[in-house]
């Protein structure tokens, strides 16, 4: 939706509307509702206010609770920075006076910058993303910023205010939701804004599975997950992260590639421990140097999965399976071994360089179904020798 609403009367009252009543989240008898209550009023208004509607319920657990309050539509929301993220990535702008935005999307980046800088200017080309945003900061009492509106390429050349650092947050998705892959097609495009020399410090977020290579001069990666999940990607310029280091914000823990790296050799035997590093190890291309300090041997080149002989202690950046058994696949001999072992329908199956079908392999298993005393672990499908394995495993961390 990039037309504002003829009027923010009637959104604001449909809001009310939908909190006053509606029990259920479908988005096509809510829109009904409203259409039904507000019969002259503009439709965009309506849809808005119902995606805004949907949207808060999901909104507290990645944005805080002032959320449940807060104004989106759910692409927004679906792009917006998780608050322990904004919140770590802002504090290398501490101290700053005067912080350039580009690519306003929710104002969850913004409120974490204006935190912690005197003064931030930010820039969207969507006037209803901007309308959303600046409701948002004044929910959180944040009044340092400034809302502009326009093409970042064709408005940052006309700006005469000194900014000190640049954040830049571009849109990655189509405005039907899809995925965009090149950098070249973010809005703003990547190359225009690794070209801007705005302040001495600057940060672009992108995709993580979007590899920038070779990574232009001055300029380092650093992949960000939560949970156990790979989320972002943050070029920095200026900073002190070094290039192809990974950070878990919810679980306080980062890890830097060392200066010479020295890639473990890949295992000759399937017992012990199998390793799943965190995703953000993953995407960073970095994984063997860490498996490496960390005494684990890969089982293949192209397979994130490790092997390490003893126990390795706890950490957030992996989780350690103890190996039970390990055999070519066969579906056959894979029922055999989960039958023997008791294993339930509540069994996990991974896989990782495999052609098979995991719903497809579960249903030909049939596994019973699970009850509170049945037991169950976890079955990874990767290719070991180039063939198709399977390591039956149960978790320990």
């Amino acid at each position: 939706m990039t037309t504002p609403p003829t009027s923010w009367t009637t959104y604001e009252q449909a809001l009310t509307t939908l909190s006053e009543s509606a029990s259920k989240l479908d988005a096509p008898s809510l829109v009904l509702k409203l259409r039904k209550a507000f019969p002259n009023s503009d439709v965009r208004e309506l849809n808005l206010a119902v995606e805004t509607f949907i949207a808060r319920r999901q909104a507290a657990d990645k944005l805080g609770e002032w959320a449940k309050e807060g104004h989106f539509s759910l692409s927004l929301l679906q792009q917006a920075s998780r608050q322990s993220i904004a919140t770590y990535r802002a504090d290398f702008f501490a101290g700053r006076q005067h912080v350039l935005e580009i690519g306003t999307g929710t104002g969850s980046d913004t409120a974490a910058l204006a935190k912690v800088a005197q003064h931030v200017t930010t820039i969207d080309g969507d006037p209803v993303a901007s309308e959303l945003a600046k409701r948002n900061l004044a929910l959180q009492g944040i009044t340092n910023v400034t809302f502009l509106v326009g093409d970042a390429q064709s408005l940052v050349p006309t700006l005469t205010e000194h900014f000190d650092a640049l954040y830049a947050d571009p849109a990655r998705r189509t405005r039907t939701g899809e995925r965009i892959k090149s950098g070249e097609d973010y809005s703003p495009p990547l190359s225009f804004l690794l070209d801007l020399t705005i302040g001495s410090l600057r940060a672009i977020k992108i995709s993580p599975g979007l590899f920038v290579e070779p990574c232009p001069e001055g300029w380092t990666r650093q992949f960000v997950g939560f949970g156990e999940e790979c989320l972002e990607q943050t070029l920095w310029y200026g900073s002190p992260v070094k290039d192809s280091s990974v950070v878990v914000t919810d679980r306080a823990i980062s890890w830097e590639p060392p200066e010479k790296e020295t890639l473990p050799f890949i295992t000759e035997s399937l017992t012990g421990f199998l390793i799943e590093a965190h995703g953000t190890l993953n995407r960073s291309q970095k994984l063997g140097a860490f498996f490496h300090e960390h005494n684990i041997q890969p089982v293949a080149d192209d397979v994130a999965y490790g092997i390490a002989q003893s126990q390795p202690e706890p950490s957030p950046l992996y989780t350690v399976y103890r190996v039970l058994e390990d055999l070519p696949f066969s579906k056959k001999k894979l029922k055999e071994a989960l039958t023997r072992l008791g294993w339930s329908n509540r069994t996990e199956l991974k896989k990782r360089n495999f052609s098979g079908e995991i719903e497809q392999i579960r249903a030909e298993l049939d596994l019973p179904k699970h009850t509170h005393t049945a037991p169950f672990g976890v079955v990874f499908f990767f290719r070991y020798h180039a063939k198709p394995w399977a390591v039956i495993a149960e978790r320990l961390t």
